[in-house]
């Protein structure tokens, strides 16, 4: 009797074994459709938090209200891309002259601000899909800068450009080595500089960002010739940070799959900042 009771507990032991495990297989193997903030494990700065970086200064991109308050296109883009992640953005304004050293060196996650994406710049960070397209356009002062209709006209003339953009090696190019190429803090200052005869003959810069200037500042500046070349603007973030960039290029995707950034591009632009036709 008792060996049968024994062989009897052996059986309902061997059973218990036989169906934990079966239970702890497919737990591991069974796809989870977690979100990708819910699944990945970001590399952050700060804990819950996405600090990312813009200058500030590049109206209506990015740029501060009368509260001191950063606001603009980038800055909403990247607030819905925090939401998307589950994270708190956190805006973090630093000059452009640095700013892609600030994020090498760990100071933020990532860089929403309208940088370009180059060669230059991919073997230094990993970039999102594109978010925003950039035209480059000539400003001049038709007072002080007749005769420069198109690209060929700026041979030997003073161009102004923003530091560490990429309108400046195509300035070097066109303006020889007779002309002039030079650089400011922001977009801005440069077009302020059209005020001013004989300072400047020429700024290049964003069409978007011109176009605001000369409307909310009342500057004495207009658009001529075709567009130098289109910029595709991405979000950069530290090298091999593979995790924060897949769950950022997933947010970007659905933002536009749904419409949002859509919405985004119309409310600062009134038209589609991933299109150049319209």
């Amino acid at each position: 009797m008792k060996k049968k009771l024994v062989a009897l507990c052996s059986m309902i032991l061997a059973s218990s074994l036989l169906l934990f495990g079966c239970g702890t297989s497919q737990e591991v193997t069974k796809e989870d459709p977690a979100k990708p903030a819910e699944a990945a494990k970001f590399k952050l700065t700060e804990d819950g938090k996405l600090r990312f970086a813009l200058s500030g200064m590049a109206k209506p991109y990015n740029y501060t209200d009368g509260d001191n308050k950063l606001i603009g296109f980038d800055v909403d883009i990247a607030v819905e891309v925090s939401k998307r992640l589950g994270l708190e953005p956190v805006p973090v304004q630093t000059p452009w002259g640095s700013i892609l050293q600030g994020l090498k060196a760990g100071k933020y996650d990532a860089i929403i601000g309208g940088m370009s994406i180059t060669k230059e710049r991919q073997e230094q960070v990993d970039f999102s899909q594109p978010y925003l397209l950039q035209q480059a356009v000539m400003f001049v002062n038709e007072k002080n800068s007749a005769g420069i209709k198109s690209k060929e006209d700026l041979k030997g003339k003073v161009v102004g450009v923003v530091t560490a953009s990429t309108y400046k090696d195509l300035a070097d190019k066109l303006v020889g080595p007779e002309g002039k190429v030079k650089e400011y803090e922001s977009d801005l200052f440069a077009l302020q500089e059209l005020k001013n005869e004989g300072r400047v003959d020429v700024i290049i810069t964003d069409l978007g960002i011109g176009m605001n200037a000369i409307e909310t500042s009342q500057l004495p500046a207009v658009p001529v010739g075709e567009p130098l070349f289109v910029d595709e603007c991405g979000i950069p973030v530290q090298k091999g940070n593979q995790a924060l960039l897949d769950a950022i290029n997933q947010a970007l995707d659905d933002m536009k799959k749904d419409g949002t950034h859509l919405e985004i591009s119309k409310k600062w632009f009134n038209k589609d900042m991933l299109s150049t036709s319209n």
